[in-house]
């Protein structure tokens, strides 16, 4: 039977547990507590429920606007994937990786796309995970097989715990409003009670945004734990999606990205890159958990 769950640890509390299934995190601990949080998504490679932490966004993220787009002359069409009706966050998700490397502190997996009557992409992607100290490091690369250029685009889809103490630090110059489907509407600036630059907590209802002219840095603080996260994404991820379904869920959804929802529909193919046949798009996000320092209020 295959191997569905691999362990990575270290000395100093850092804990990492990650399924091929959808190339998953299903948990990540600092000393027991967690900085992640497992939350029923349609993943692990089954398309029914499961609990996952983070999972791959390969070749694109969040929707596409009627399973279709143009690019350079030629119409493609997609099939849906989820009860969503409207393809959601590519194939790998959803699809076994396989191990291409693993040890204590580090797994390389990788997946494999052929082009079909649902997809027309056609690609290999490989995610490596790593661990050191407080540090977690996540690396996607992803290389065009198919045999003419498409437009690809890379993200995570990481849950965070949403406690009532919490604060959020970002900083983004824009915002998309939310249209129907999921969509992104309009692009705007940013509302006061969506501006996290100087850390705000979050807004107590529906929230589905996408943000751009990111600088890449993101901070979490729980004051109920003691605990903060850093999030430090390279120049590939100018983008995000913040999602949360209400304040009295658990979790919620920072999710960097290197192009907007529905970005097949946008001009400049929104973010997404051009790839030829072999041409590879690449980048990596490093979390770091940090001790909170005492209060001065």
């Amino acid at each position: 039977m295959a191997e569905d769950t691999v362990l990575l640890e270290n000395d100093d509390g850092l804990t990492v547990e990650v399924s091929p299934l959808g190339g998953a995190l299903l948990a990540v601990r600092w000393r027991g507590t967690p900085v992640l949080a497992p939350t029923p998504a349609p993943g692990l490679a089954s398309k029914v429920l499961g609990a996952e932490a983070c999972f791959p966004l390969v070749p694109f993220g969040n929707r596409i606007k009627d399973n279709g787009f143009h690019f350079e002359g030629h119409d493609y069409t997609l099939t849906p994937n989820t009860s969503d009706a409207l393809v959601l966050h590519g194939d790998a998700w959803l699809q076994r990786w396989s191990i291409l490397r693993r040890d204590g502190h580090s797994l390389a997996l990788h997946y494999r796309q052929e082009a079909s009557a649902v997809t027309p992409f056609a690609y290999e992607a490989v995610q490596t995970i790593t661990i050191d100290g407080a540090k977690l490091t996540l690396s996607l690369a992803i290389t065009n097989r198919a045999a003419r250029a498409l437009p690809y685009g890379l993200g995570l889809h990481p849950y965070f715990p949403r406690r009532r103490g919490m604060r959020l630090f970002a900083h983004a110059d824009r915002y998309w409003t939310e249209r129907e489907n999921h969509l992104p509407g309009a692009m705007q600036p940013v509302p006061q009670d969506l501006n996290f630059t100087a850390g705000a907590p979050l807004p107590p209802g529906w929230l589905n945004n996408v943000f751009e002219g990111w600088d890449g840095k993101m901070r979490i603080e729980w004051p109920e734990t003691g605990l903060a996260l850093s999030l430090d994404a390279d120049e590939t991820f100018r983008f995000f999606v913040l999602y949360s379904p209400s304040i009295d869920a658990d979790f919620f959804c920072f999710e960097p990205m290197s192009h907007r929802p529905n970005a097949h529909h946008q001009p400049e193919h929104g973010g997404l890159v051009r790839l030829a046949l072999g041409e590879v798009l690449n980048g990596t996000v490093t979390l770091r958990v940090d001790q909170l320092g005492p209060s001065t209020t």
